[in-house]
């Protein structure tokens, strides 16, 4: 047999996480969106991962001359 207080908090804790997830993900999302990408240098018009190019720039200046510019952002994509 359940508990109707055990019900009531579990449908309390849905409605409580829905409510957290409607107001504060979009904030976290925004942020972390504006600070994960970058234009992509040399490259006009692609975006890339501001983290990836930043623990590699080498790499990405190396694929982005053999390559080509579209093969440099794929590497480096989001």
């Amino acid at each position: 047999m359940v508990n109707n207080a055990s019900v009531v908090a579990a449908g309390l804790s849905l409605v409580g996480g829905a409510i957290g997830a409607y107001f504060f993900w979009p904030a976290a999302a925004g942020v972390a969106g504006v600070a994960a990408a970058m234009k992509a240098p040399g490259a006009a018009g692609f975006l890339i991962s501001r983290a990836a190019f930043l623990a590699n720039p080498q790499l990405y200046f190396q694929i982005l001359r053999t390559a080509g510019a579209a093969a440099a952002a794929a590497a480096f994509a989001l």
